[in-house]
């Protein structure tokens, strides 16, 4: 068969093409500095390529996770060990004002600065970090309305005591009916059926609105599904109310993982029949921490008063023993009265005492030790023999609190908001209206809006690191809530109790215990973080390693052939100018 000059010059032009080719995909190569960029190039070791950067992408991604989880456990840490030194300070002050050197002007004084560290202390249990997310909140924050404690069994019956109104996120139920008949539940059993009633309700349905309940430490708590801010719950009113403790209690929004509240409850003398929402604060900026009572006046009118004061014990002009009141103090500011009260001895060894505002004698026959306390309805006084003489038949001392007017002579309208010092109460006519000398008891608690969810990362598959700690377990752990321990101590030192102040060492004790062990719990959580981070770092060398070896260009190689190519081109090139000079084709006319 006779080759053409057309057939050489076909064949050495298509070398000279693939050679060119051949130039520009190791000009790539080295421009990108990989060897693989299509699966073209090398099939099987593109799929390992994809597979690599899959793998790296992954490890990027718990790489970025853990900085994420490393910065809040670093936000806890930190605020852990705010708290602790906060609650040292406060410790040493509670120690300095127990002290019988300093007096109430002293201890005043002190409770100011106690006020500014709780401020302090709350603001390091409320720490946020990016977009609002809390440190100690758990997984999300939640409205809730807590009742007051319950007896339980109880008994719901239909048409008696069955219902409940309520307003979740500010949208109000219809009326929810418990049971059809009359039901004995125990705890869990009725926050399981409250529950079910209040998501069944067509209103809050069609809202979007839902509720969780549960029996906490004695109580009926509801919880809003919703979180954040907007979040809220509050028992309007219902024939089961005050059944189920809702007839006072707590409310508090999603906004704070630790919410300022009140817990409110309706005195236990009250012959009028009017309710108290659960209380809640509107202004934390405008708050004091004090205990307060709202007593009426009339059906019409009604005062405030602030109960964080002090309780007097003086005795009786006319006594002809010698004892006298070494301290006194409010115990329990949920029971306290304002009315008046006496000790009387009815022997040098014996008292009783009577509440002289109703003319109701409390108890009699009671033993007198000099130094020991005299405690009745959330009020302790103690009374010692003066010179070592002691009290004489007939001796008496008259006892009462001492409050602080906040509102005076204020028109009560059922269901009207009653705003104090940051706080919002609802007192509302029940089966009847209220009547002189009701007292409905305010007093400052801080609840947990957070939950107990876990924050988790995943470090590897199927293996997961917790990175944070729920505040219920640090701030208001199953021991004790750090809050509460120092409003008590407040309350101590503004009522001049030093009882109450002594006291107060123990818990403020044991909240610094608690609050040590969770920061220890942190740190072990830093350190696992740290040592996560270390290894994912090292598995992520490894694994760009590995990437690199199958689509990274050996460098000295690539220059090297790319270089043998320009040669071939350049002779390929040559050749092809000599054959064309050579041949007939150059002599041919162009055609146009």
């Amino acid at each position: 068969m006779r080759v053409t000059d057309q057939q050489i010059f076909g064949v050495l032009v298509n070398n000279y093409q693939r050679a060119r080719l051949k130039e520009m995909e190791l000009h790539e190569h080295l421009a990108t500095g990989k060897q693989v960029l299509q699966p073209s190039d090398d099939p099987g070791r593109f799929n390992q390529i994809l597979e690599k950067q899959t793998t790296l992408a992954k490890l990027e991604q718990r790489i970025r996770n853990v900085a994420t989880a490393t910065t809040r456990i670093d936000l806890a840490d930190t605020s852990l060990q705010g708290t602790t030194t906060t609650l040292s300070r406060i410790r040493e002050l509670a120690v300095q004002f127990a002290s019988d050197t300093n007096g109430a002007p002293e201890r005043i004084a002190g409770a100011r600065e106690i006020g500014t560290l709780l401020q302090h202390l709350l603001q390091l249990g409320n720490a946020e970090f990016e977009d609002n997310q809390p440190v100690f909140g758990g997984t999300s924050r939640h409205g809730f309305a807590a009742g007051l404690t319950l007896s339980t069994p109880v008994t719901v019956t239909d048409a008696v005591a069955d219902s409940l109104i309520v307003k979740i996120d500010g949208v109000t139920s219809g009326t929810i009916d418990l049971t059809s008949g009359t039901e004995t539940f125990n705890g869990s059993e009725l926050a399981a059926r409250v529950q079910s009633r209040i998501n069944a309700d067509s209103i809050l349905s069609a809202a979007g609105k839902s509720a969780s309940v549960s029996y906490t430490d004695g109580r009926l708590v509801v919880t809003s599904d919703s979180s954040g801010s907007t979040s809220s719950v509050e028992v309007l009113s219902g024939s089961a109310r005050a059944l189920l403790g809702f007839n006072g209690g707590s409310a508090g929004s999603g906004e704070s993982t630790f919410s300022s509240t009140v817990t409110t409850n309706v005195g236990a003398a009250n012959s009028g029949g009017a309710v108290v929402s659960q209380g809640q604060i509107i202004d934390t900026s405008a708050t004091s921490f004090d205990n307060y009572v709202v007593r009426f006046t009339g059906p019409g009118n009604f005062d405030v008063l602030d109960i964080s004061a002090p309780v007097t014990a003086v005795p009786n002009s006319a006594n002809t023993g010698r004892i006298g009141s070494i301290d006194a103090g409010i115990i329990d500011p949920q029971r306290a009265t304002l009315d008046a009260y006496e000790i009387q001895f009815t022997s040098p060894s014996q008292y009783s005492v009577r509440n002289t505002t109703t003319g109701a004698t409390l108890s009699t026959g009671n033993s007198y030790v000099s130094g020991g306390a005299i405690e009745f309805d959330g009020l302790r006084v103690v009374l010692s023999n003066v010179q070592g003489n002691g009290p004489a038949t007939g001796d008496r001392l008259a006892v009462a609190v001492a409050p602080k007017p906040v509102l005076t002579n204020r028109t009560y309208t059922s269901g009207d908001p009653i705003q104090f010092d940051g706080i919002q109460v609802r007192i509302t006519n029940g089966a009847s209206a209220p009547v002189a000398g009701d007292l409905f008891h305010v007093v400052s608690q801080t609840k947990y809006a957070g939950d107990s969810g876990s924050q988790q990362v995943e470090v590897a598959d199927g293996e997961v690191v917790t990175t944070n700690m729920p505040g219920d377990r640090v701030f208001s752990g199953s021991d004790i809530n750090v809050f509460d321990t120092v409003q008590q101590l407040l309350a101590a030192l503004r009522g001049n109790f030093k009882a109450g102040i002594r006291e107060s060492l123990g818990g403020l004790d044991r909240a610094i215990s608690q609050v040590t062990a969770g920061h220890g719990t942190i740190g072990a959580l830093a350190n696992r973080l740290e040592a996560t981070s270390a290894a994912l770092d090292d598995t992520k060398s490894i694994a760009t390693n590995a990437l690199s070896s199958l689509q990274d260009i050996d460098l000295a190689k690539t220059i090297s052939e790319l270089t043998l190519q320009d040669y071939a081109l350049q002779a390929a090139g040559q050749t092809l100018s000599r054959i064309f000079d050579n041949s007939l084709l150059k002599y041919l006319p162009s055609q146009v």
